[in-house]
């Protein structure tokens, strides 16, 4: 098992001793860092900015979708999108445990989907687990997601929610962790 499969996993990784976290998750942080800082440096609508985003994401962007910048991007091998996707400026993501978004999904600027976290007694060690926006869903501006979560087809999370627990199909969520307010279905 390799350490993308590990971090999918929940498995913890320390990052003073994990040799395959050195290895191999480092040199694609630079990567995608990289990647990032050159898009960002770009106009926004200059051709070459689809270019970098077909690097950073390893030929895997379909054609349908779009991004807009600036984007901070930990990890863009870990990160799949699908077909008609829109997603707004200021995309953050901490992708070590992956991250899938479906087809047709709207995210909203300032979005930030979190796979890691910390081990409460120590800081040194991260525990990670994928993220899955399923098509159709929405999330408004400034959602926070947290490692885990699954966001169900068709879906809407209110602007500035925090999503800490699955969201179920067409359901509308929101708040401070978000709590089902309606299904909108």
């Amino acid at each position: 098992m390799d350490v993308y499969q590990r971090a999918a996993t929940g498995e913890p990784l320390d990052m003073r001793t994990d040799q395959e976290y050195h290895e191999v998750l480092g040199p694609e942080m630079v990567r995608s860092r990289t990647l990032c800082h050159r898009i960002n440096m770009l106009d926004p609508y200059d051709p070459q900015v689809r270019d970098l985003f077909d690097e950073l994401f390893e030929g895997r962007l379909p054609q349908s979708s779009t991004i807009l910048t600036p984007v901070q991007i930990d990890r863009g091998k870990t990160i799949t999108i699908g077909e008609d996707t829109f997603i707004n400026w200021g995309f953050n993501s901490v992708s070590t445990g992956g991250i899938h978004i479906g087809n047709h999904v709207q995210i909203g600027p300032n979005v930030a989907l979190l796979t890691a976290n910390h081990d409460l007694n120590d800081l040194q060690i991260i525990y990670c687990k994928p993220i899955v926006i399923e098509d159709g869903a929405w999330l408004g501006e400034g959602v926070k997601v947290t490692q885990g979560v699954t966001i169900g087809e068709g879906a809407i999370v209110a602007a500035g929610a925090v999503v800490t627990k699955d969201v179920p199909a067409n359901a509308v969520v929101g708040g401070c962790p978000a709590k089902i307010i309606k299904d909108h279905k």
